[in-house]
């Protein structure tokens, strides 16, 4: 079986897994915002904004660092699986309870300060369940995670369902996310013994090489999210909490599409490494451009079919009441193609181990966007929030790329990216003139135009050379 064979496969795999996870997710935010409305969300957003810088400083870079060591030549999967978890419980307990406390003191609706409090225990699973993503990269079997995810949503979508019927409360339905986060928790760490044997332990020399090489990831991770989620701080102390739900309900399409380019190179992460560490430069070269492509060909049809659907796509999704979050989603799905590849970029510099040498470009991205968004959002709020999002991602994909390139000497190749931003852009027109002809963005309407685009698209693509027959042939089982 060939490695693009292996990793379709396992990928096709996670895909279902994840599909399911994110069909329960999408769900679940559609009778929260309706049971909520702008506001209570904004109220859940700014608490999961709070907790997630939380989560990236207990993760302190763990989770790849993980994938990278385990996938060494001659690493001691066990010892290092075993020490991280074991780490990773001390400083979620340790750093989750005390941004528990410093949440209590904040100058935050007393509602908000009662969801960071149950939020620190679903930050807590979660960010323990992620410990073992590594083992499942290693061992080309993703569909674990995906099915663990799968599983867990769907026990919060039941659990929100009926609080929207019975408690509608902020807090409870954050409750609901903790449940469903220690179950899945649960569910890896049992699918994780099917590959290493776990254990607690505190192995002195592996922990303080996981510090070493970690912190640099730890940082960046800390400043990547200092410009991601730096928008919903700012917007706390100047905008509503119906503005931030808004806006929140359209940063959270962004966070469900960015977990494919992450999902995929995740996986590669693993050959990624090995190929930098054997030295096999061409091999190494060969699978960026395989994600480079594949990622033009994923992001651009997103970004055209966006400006299409926006605001009818939040009111189906979200309510009517969320209809006004369309031009904000316009905006971060064009951050959401930087993303894409920012993405890659940053996985690439994991791969040839230049952590460290990379913190400065997330420093200064970090730096201007905070100026950024303290010199737009007071004034336009939300629409400040996602232009600085779009100069921040795009700023962190060049510096990342440019890091690669000085260093792996990779350049990618352009003719996916320019057949993909052609069909995207013809694809994009006449889903417009559709609209226009019909004059109705019904829930008919905007399924002929998804899956009409999504056809046109894909026809195009393939006619124009974008995506060669004989690779998706390869992609495919076989029997």
């Amino acid at each position: 079986m060939s490695k693009l064979h292996q990793i379709a496969s396992n990928t096709a795999m996670q895909m279902l897994g994840r599909f399911v996870g994110t069909v329960f997710g999408v769900l679940t935010i559609a009778v929260m915002t309706r049971a909520l409305g702008a506001e209570g969300y904004g109220h859940f957003t700014l608490a999961f904004t709070f907790l997630a810088v939380a989560g990236a400083i207990v993760d302190f870079g763990f989770t790849l660092t993980t994938t990278q060591m385990i996938s060494e030549e001659d690493a001691d999967e066990s010892r290092i699986v075993s020490s991280a978890m074991t780490v990773r419980i001390v400083s979620g307990i340790v750093l989750f309870g005390l941004a528990a406390l410093v949440g209590a003191f904040m100058p935050y609706d007393p509602i908000v300060r009662a969801t960071i409090a149950v939020g620190a225990f679903s930050f807590f699973f979660m960010t323990l369940s992620q410990m073992f993503i590594g083992v499942f990269q290693k061992h080309l079997s993703m569909w674990r995670p995906a099915t663990a995810e799968a599983v867990s949503r769907g026990i919060i979508l039941i659990l929100i369902v009926v609080l929207a019927t019975t408690q509608v409360s902020v807090p409870h339905m954050m409750g609901a996310f903790a449940v469903g986060n220690a179950l899945m928790a649960l569910i890896n760490i049992l699918f994780a013994r099917s590959f290493t044997r776990i254990r607690l332990t505190w192995h002195h020399k592996t922990i303080v090489t996981f510090i070493s090489r970690s912190w640099p990831i730890a940082a960046t991770i800390f400043f990547n999210l200092l410009y991601l989620k730096g928008d919903i701080v700012f917007m706390s102390f100047y905008r509503s909490s119906e503005e931030i739900g808004l806006y929140g309900a359209a940063y959270k399409v962004l966070d469900v599409i960015s977990v494919v380019p992450t999902m995929f190179m995740g996986l590669i992460l693993p050959m990624l490494v090995l190929a930098w560490t054997t030295k096999r430069r061409q091999e190494l070269h060969a699978l960026l451009q395989q994600a480079f492509d594949l990622f033009a060909i994923i992001s651009l049809p997103i970004l055209g079919g966006t400006f299409i659907v926006a605001g009818p796509l939040m009111a189906l999704a979200a309510g009517e009441e969320f209809r006004a979050s369309g031009p904000y989603l316009m905006l971060l799905m064009l951050a959401n193609t930087f993303v894409f590849f920012g993405i890659l970029f940053s996985h690439a510099v994991v791969a040839i181990n230049k952590q460290r040498a990379i913190i400065p470009a997330f420093v200064i991205t970090a730096i201007v966007a905070v100026v950024l968004y303290l010199a737009t959002i007071p004034s336009y709020g939300a629409l400040g929030a996602a232009w600085t999002t779009i100069v921040s991602e795009a700023m962190i994909m060049c510096l990342t790329f440019w890091m690669v390139r000085r260093t792996a000497a990779f350049a990618p190749r352009f003719k996916s990216f320019g057949v993909g931003l052609l069909s995207a852009c013809a694809m994009t027109a006449l889903g417009f003139l559709y609209l226009q002809w019909v004059g109705n963005t019904n829930v008919w309407n905007l399924l002929v135009v998804v899956i009409g685009c999504a056809a046109f698209y894909g026809v195009s693509v393939v006619a124009l050379g974008g995506v060669r027959l004989a690779t998706l042939k390869s992609m495919l089982p076989r029997v």
